[in-house]
């Protein structure tokens, strides 16, 4: 049988001598070929090299972790001051006593933070961790630290020890991965190298984190995770009294931060129990929330604006999902609402048939810099009946009259029986200031007390209920219902703030950081805040309400 033609032809070829273009052309091809492998095998290392410590973290110890991917800042930011910026520097000097900047400039390429372990014991584990660039260097500085003539002392597996220092720094350290851990005891870092060696799973292997963070931007500056379930706080605590029954509604809280040119875009996402999300059913059927008061609210002095579709259906929201998780926990709650409100309105005044009705609509809940640093609070509401509201705001006028008149006492003498004279503090109601008139069409009533920033101010439109206590501030939104001039909605923080969150959402905040943070710094206890929030001008977020969870979108606006 004569050969296949075809096959004459390979026979033809192999028999040629090979050209040099050919000896080039192959020569290319291996090159290329070669390149290739070194690049996949580059990025198959860099991906390993790069992944985040929720690689490393144990599932079922893990009770918080804050990571920090990227130590820049936007361009308006000082660069240096991102750890300080994030307390990062604080924490590391108060557990550990380390200079958490100088860690970073000598040590960190990048990825580090911090986690709260459970190691079952009663005290919470902190563990610092970050990626390091050269683990030949950083273990050379961590020895610098050593007292003189002081040896670390190792301990654990030869091929990973753990370094202690005997005499000196009261903190232990190792190095798994690419990463260093820094902790208080050995244990800490013996779980890690138990995730390392496959004898515990990880943090990212568990379904419910995997799910929530799926759910959240993958590309973020920053990213962190808190076990709700495993917070403890001694059985004996104030505080884990109160969070105990929590854990049968909430399971844990995920977040992720992504840097931006002009602020920070965040994320967040609360894992509930699908019982613990009643509105699923009630306020988020209905049309969604657009924000419209928004226009009723002056932005010159704005600190705080909180609104949503439907107060009184939030309220009884919360109360429901209260009382799923205990019957008795939304009875005592509406008790002290109730009690609060006779001690502000009387006992005249009822929760169900005088103040519920009215919170029916949309609300904005504002909070003002006023004068002289006075915080101003007004509350709006929407109505569809002005004579219906009319009634409910004259009783509750006439129950505040009774209460401000405690707040203006004077020295009454009185007559005891044996006819002695005695002198006691007495309500005075003659330094009450009333105010009644009709503005723009509104009626509006006033009661102040004087000398004193204690006030209720009503008023009442075809479309509004307006409560406060400066009466300056109500006319004010009075005229903004005509002349939308300065208002809310038109002011250029809250657009652009607005421009980078979604547009549907249930609720809204927003704070004016300008006006915000010369009234949180009266209080000591809001220093650090103050001082974290200086370079901002602006926070504002949406709430969105889902079947497993409530998340929110927010935007943090540099000045």
């Amino acid at each position: 049988m004569s050969q296949p033609w075809l096959l004459k032809i390979l026979l033809h070829k192999v028999r040629k001598p090979v050209s040099i273009f050919d000896k080039i052309l192959i020569a290319l091809m291996g090159g290329g070929l070669l390149l290739l492998v070194a690049l996949f095998v580059s990025m198959a290392w860099y991906t390993f090299s790069n992944r985040s410590v929720t690689y490393l973290l144990p599932a079922q110890k893990t009770i918080a972790v804050f990571e920090l991917e990227d130590l820049t800042l936007p361009p308006r930011l000082k660069q240096e001051t991102v750890l300080d910026l994030l307390g990062l520097s604080a924490m590391a000097k108060a557990t550990f006593g380390l200079d958490a900047s100088t860690l970073q400039s000598k040590l960190s390429d990048g990825r580090l933070g911090v986690a709260l372990l459970d190691d079952g014991t009663p005290k919470n584990k902190p563990l610092l961790f970050m990626h390091v660039v050269h683990r030949g260097n950083a273990l050379k500085y961590l020895e610098s630290l050593a007292l003189p003539d002081e040896q670390l002392t190792l301990s654990g597996d030869a091929k990973s020890p753990i370094y202690s220092y005997p005499k000196g720094q009261a903190f232990v350290f190792g190095f798994v991965g690419p990463y260093l851990f820094v902790a208080k005891e050995p244990e800490t870092i013996q779980m890690i190298q138990q995730v390392d060696q496959k004898l515990l799973p990880s943090l990212e292997s568990d379904v419910n984190v995997q799910k929530s963070l799926s759910n959240l931007p993958k590309k973020t500056w920053a990213r962190g995770y808190l076990n709700l379930q495993a917070l403890s706080f001694g059985a004996d605590s104030r505080l884990g009294q109160t969070v105990a029954p929590l854990k049968n509604l909430l399971d844990h809280l995920t977040f992720t931060v992504r840097k931006e040119y002009n602020g920070f875009h965040f994320n967040t996402l609360l894992s509930m129990t699908p019982d613990a999300l009643a509105l699923k059913n009630g306020a988020v059927a209905k049309a969604r929330f657009a924000y419209s008061l928004a226009d009723t609210l002056g932005s010159k002095t704005l600190a705080g604006y909180i609104g949503g579709s439907d107060l009184s259906a939030e309220w009884q929201n919360t109360l429901e999902s209260l009382s799923k998780m205990n019957p008795t926990y939304g009875i005592i709650l509406e008790g002290i609402l109730r009690a609060q409100s006779n001690k502000i309105f009387s006992d005249e005044v009822s929760l169900s048939d005088d103040l519920y009705p009215l919170f029916e609509g949309e609300y904005a809940l504002a909070f003002e810099n006023l004068d002289q640093g006075q915080l101003g609070v007004k509350l709006i509401l929407k109505h569809t009946d002005r004579a219906f509201a009319d009634i409910k705001l004259k009783k509750l006028q006439s129950g505040f009259r009774m209460l401000a008149a405690q707040f203006s006492p004077r020295v009454k003498t009185v007559a005891l029986p044996d006819g002695t004279e005695s002198k006691e503090m007495v309500a005075d109601a003659t330094r009450l200031k009333e105010t009644d008139e009709t503005y723009q069409g509104a009626d509006l009533h006033c009661v102040e007390v004087s000398d004193s920033p204690m006030g209720f101010c009503t008023a009442i439109t075809d479309d509004l209920v307006i409560l406060g206590n400066n009466l300056a501030s109500i006319k004010e939104t009075i005229d903004l219902t005509t002349t939308p001039k300065f208002a809310l909605s038109q002011s250029q923080s809250f657009r652009q703030s607005l421009s980078n969150l979604s547009a549907v959402s249930d609720e809204i905040s927003y704070f004016d950081l300008r006006n915000a943070l010369p009234l949180l710094s009266q209080w000591p206890a809001t220093a650090l805040v103050s001082n974290m929030l200086e370079p901002f001008q602006a926070l504002t977020w949406v709430k969105h309400t889902f079947t497993d969870g409530v998340a929110t979108e927010g935007y943090l606006l540099l000045k």
